[in-house]
């Protein structure tokens, strides 16, 4: 029975180091049954401004 994996990544650069990092341990996950749940804030527009 696979888990729920929620992955939060707030790196100002796509395809960074750290988004490389997020879909690669995403993949990982995905591969070994469980289900993923990714979330990139730079793709967010700030509303507190």
């Amino acid at each position: 029975m696979g888990k729920r994996v929620l992955i939060i990544s707030s790196s100002p650069r796509k395809n960074g180091n750290s988004d490389t990092l997020c879909h690669s341990f995403a993949r990982g996950a995905k591969e070994n049954g469980n289900e993923v749940i990714e979330i990139f804030t730079n793709a967010k527009k700030n509303k507190l401004l």
